[in-house]
Formats: C-alpha cells, structure tokens, sequence
C-alpha cells in the first residue's frame, strides 16, 4: 500500500473520509476492490480492436 494508492483511494471520497476512518484491513480491502475495477479499462487497452468499452459486461 504506496502513498499514491492512498491517495486516489481518498481522492474518490471528495475529501469526505479521512485515514483514521479505516482500519489497515478495511483500506487493503479497499485497494484491492479499486483494483478489481480497473479490469474493464485494463481488457479494452488490450483488446482495443475486439470491443467497444461503452458496452456493458453482459453484452460482451
């Protein structure tokens, strides 16, 4: 957990949550699932020639 993970973690809150809100597990947590997300972006820089990323995952 880097500094600039922390800090687009918190970035996405608007400035509504702080550090001190999350225990060390619930901000690993937090990281990973931020990660997770990222799949579509990730699968579509990729494959940018097989799918249009506006469609949605059930349409793939």
């Amino acid at each position: 957990m880097s500094e600039a993970d922390l800090y687009k973690l918190f970035s996405s809150y608007d400035g509504e949550a702080d550090l001190s809100d999350f225990t060390p597990a619930e901000l690993e947590k937090l990281l990973r699932d931020g990660k997770q997300q990222n799949f579509k972006e990730k699968y579509f820089s990729y494959y940018d020639d097989v799918k249009s990323p506006s469609l949605k995952k059930q349409d793939w």
